[in-house]
């Protein structure tokens, strides 16, 4: 944790809050509850919540989902009565929602309507936030944001507890920043290329004392990349975050010139592999072989059958894997192993749309029209065998009949029982 990162976030004042309104009209809809909470100096200070009186009727599916009837308004204040409390809680500090693009033209358009001046204050969505910096997130909707962070959310949909886990979510965010030592404030209102939690780059400027620690600390499958100038790919490799393993990778850290070296949490290890599958041809034939040396060193793998010319088959049509993301899956074709192929999906959330991906790749499998991988010989090998002795994923094959959700649901609950995500992420970054 810099002192610089930590000051220059310190220094700042935030206003989060939430709107509970009788619908997304700006305008007709009126506001019904708002939750206002205020951060300076890195911790929540301040909180204030006002149920609203509409003057007009809350539909039945507002009142449904916010829990809020028209009873527990009909004593509220006006919003009249309560905007200049409001303007003053929030000050001058940089509002922060979970989903700006709603809640302040909503609050704006109220001004408006009441001859009054619209925010003029900087903003920030949490919701944009996440999506920044947790790539392939299918969900960023508050609920799910603090179950994978470890968040108290006690009543979604109410505006004070909405907007203290928004606080809750953005402080979080805000620590992430400082371990990531950022130097602009702009950052935080665009954090793309820099801040993914699942990654991290290092110029050839940084210390490597600095990377082997880092290295050293981790515990997760990761995949290194080292490239040179212009991106020419150097080296890249997937690593399970073993002792003999991290030996080696650090050594080949120590004599590379590389301009940029990317560390990435894979999730699953097989992952890493397919990622690496990718780089592969881009790296020099002599490093080719030490690599897979390695790799058949590290997993038990016989390096001969490894180099054999004839490809091993696969057994099966399709695989399953945990994703790196909680409650998330990842699903690839075998005979087309390549991050372009791969569909991310939560189950059964997405079940309809797993069983299209099925049916489609499958079809065009039968007609030979899916796109090859034009992966080396001794990667497919590889990735062959190492499925042969790993069983952390679902094997599925196709049929010449379209399948149903009621053909995988089956082996899909089971393997979702059985393969608990153990990957630690988002709480456990990069």
């Amino acid at each position: 944790m810099t002192n610089t990162s930590y000051q220059l976030l310190n220094e700042l004042s935030f206003c989060v809050f939430d709107l509970e309104t009788t619908g997304g009209n700006h305008f007709n809809d009126k506001i019904i509850e708002i939750g206002l909470v205020k951060i300076e100096n890195l911790k929540i200070v301040d909180q204030k919540s006002f149920l609203i009186k509409p003057e007009m009727h809350i539909p039945d599916f507002i009142q449904k989902l916010t829990s809020i009837k028209e009873s527990d308004v009909n004593d509220a204040p006006l919003i009249e009565d309560v905007m200049d409390e409001i303007l003053e809680f929030m000050g001058d500090s940089i509002l922060v929602a979970h989903n700006t693009s709603f809640d302040v033209p909503f609050f704006n358009s109220v001004l408006r309507r009441m001859n009054r001046a619209e925010l003029t204050n900087k903003s920030i969505c949490t919701n944009l936030m996440t999506k920044y910096m947790i790539p392939n997130l299918l969900s960023s909707n508050l609920n799910y944001m603090c179950k994978i962070f470890n968040l108290k959310h006690q009543k979604a949909h109410r505006a004070l507890d909405d907007t203290l886990a928004s606080a809750e979510l953005l402080l979080k965010y805000l620590t992430i920043f400082i371990h990531k030592n950022i130097h602009k404030v702009n950052s935080l209102y665009y954090p793309k290329n820099k801040f993914e939690l699942d990654r991290i780059n290092f110029k050839k400027e940084t210390p490597l004392i600095e990377i082997i620690e880092l290295i050293e600390s981790l515990t997760t499958p990761l995949i290194i990349t080292l490239k040179g100038i212009e991106g020419v790919v150097l080296f890249s490799m997937p690593i399970l975050s073993s002792p003999i393993e991290k030996k080696y990778i650090i050594q080949k850290i120590q004599e590379t010139s590389f301009e940029i070296l990317t560390i990435k949490m894979t999730g699953p290890f097989f992952q890493g592999l397919i990622e690496m599958s990718s780089y592969f041809p881009k790296i020099s034939e002599v490093l080719q072989k030490e690599i897979i040396e390695k790799l058949c060193e590290f997993h038990d793998i016989d390096q001969m059958i490894v180099n054999s010319k004839d490809l091993i088959n696969f057994n099966f049509d399709f695989l399953i894997m945990n994703h790196l993301i909680p409650e998330q899956f990842v699903i690839y074709p075998l005979k087309s192993l390549h991050h372009k192929m791969e569909l991310v999906f939560r189950y059964p959330t997405h079940q309809n749309k797993l069983v299209q991906y099925i049916n489609s790749k499958s079809t065009r499998m039968a007609q030979d029209k899916l796109k090859k991988d034009h992966m080396a010989p001794v990667m497919h090998n590889f990735l062959a065998i190492f499925l042969q002795k790993n069983t952390e994923h679902l094997l599925i094959n196709s049929s010449s009949q379209k399948i149903l959700p009621t053909d995988i649901q089956i082996p899909l609950e089971n393997f979702v029982s059985s393969n608990p995500n153990r990957f630690g992420f988002p709480q456990r970054y990069l």
